[in-house]
């Protein structure tokens, strides 16, 4: 993606016409949330599908990448339910729409994975999260030696770029106490992680394990699917728990508590080092800060668009909090669930 995004503008009658000449599939459909694409579940007699119609930015390449890391994470099992893109009536994965202004998009089928989503949950149970915590080491260890020309496309939620993209945005943020916050999260960013970051492992991660991208059982006692790879990318291994851990601690009483839970899942099958762990505490922070400055510009561009502020203000709370406890009170309680 772009650092730009044109969402795509597509009617739901558009869009069932869509699935029935491209993809030969018919049924009632409706609108999903989506901060990018447009997103339609399309509900018939051959099962529920979505239909994904990306944003006029987005490279056909990064949805073919998508697909082949499917195909990685289904031959090793990794989740019971994974998403495998329906083939168009041509014989193709992706097909190339024209929307009535002219730009392009990439639109594909995907089966529509049954379960609750981890946002569902008002306190999810330490099972639960260590339970999550092991299924992203699972991911993790499935695409270990992936590779793919799209997952170099510049992109806004890259850890990589987390300086540039928060130093853009933060001046859309009008509070200067809250500004001042982020500065101070920045700092620290630059100072621990920083110099340490030559010295971390690296690898193909999902990269937005948030509340509304964990599928889980009926019970919400199991971790079923991870959706929406669209944020796929190389990166830092520490980074995909300690995503994880961030959207796993917003509004909830004991956000420590929750992230060790997780943290201790992923590392029982994905063993973190020293130096991964004493750099949680920054990664957490930065996507939060990341998170609000990015939310602050995005609603710039769709002051309407309710989706856009689901983590925003819990992200400051979040922040807030974090800033009270202390980052060595979070060092501590990563390097005791590390049993470390």
């Amino acid at each position: 993606m772009s650092d730009s995004c044109r969402l795509p503008d597509f009617s739901e009658a558009q869009a069932a016409e869509i699935a029935h000449s491209l993809f030969a599939i018919d049924g009632s459909i409706r609108t999903l949330d989506g901060e990018r694409d447009l997103n339609f579940l399309l509900d018939g007699p051959a099962g529920r599908f979505v239909l994904k119609i990306a944003n006029a930015d987005e490279d056909p390449a990064m949805l073919e990448c998508q697909h082949r890391a499917f195909e990685r994470i289904a031959a090793a099992g990794v989740f019971t339910r994974v998403a495998t893109p329906q083939t168009s009536i041509h014989g193709r994965d992706i097909e190339l729409l024209t929307s009535e202004s002219g730009d392009r998009h990439a639109c594909r089928v995907l089966p529509f994975i049954e379960g609750r989503i981890l946002a569902e949950v008002g306190e999810p149970s330490a099972e639960l999260l260590d339970d999550l915590g092991r299924n992203l080491a699972r991911l993790d260890l499935a695409l270990a030696g992936f590779a793919h020309a799209a997952l170099e496309r510049p992109l806004l939620w890259k850890m990589d770029r987390a300086l540039q993209t928060v130093d853009a945005f933060k001046p859309l943020i009008t509070d200067r106490a809250r500004q001042a916050l982020v500065e101070q999260f920045v700092e620290s960013f630059r100072e621990r992680f920083v110099a340490r970051q030559a010295r971390l492992r690296r690898g193909v991660i999902h990269n937005d394990a948030n509340r509304n991208n964990v599928l889980l059982d009926n019970d919400a006692r199991r971790v079923v699917s991870l959706i929406d790879f669209g944020d796929m990318v190389e990166s830092w291994l520490v980074v995909e728990p300690a995503i994880a851990a961030t959207y796993a601690m917003l509004e909830q009483r004991d956000p420590l508590a929750l992230a060790a839970s997780l943290l201790g899942g992923y590392h029982t099958l994905l063993p973190l080092g020293d130096e991964e762990i004493e750099v949680i505490p920054e990664v957490i922070a930065m996507r939060l800060c990341m998170s609000v400055s990015i939310g602050a510009h995005q609603l710039t561009l769709e002051p309407d668009n309710e989706y856009l502020r689901i983590d925003i203000e819990p992200g400051w709370e979040l922040l807030g909090e974090l800033h009270r406890l202390g980052r060595n009170r979070l060092r501590d309680a990563m390097f005791d669930a590390c049993g470390r």
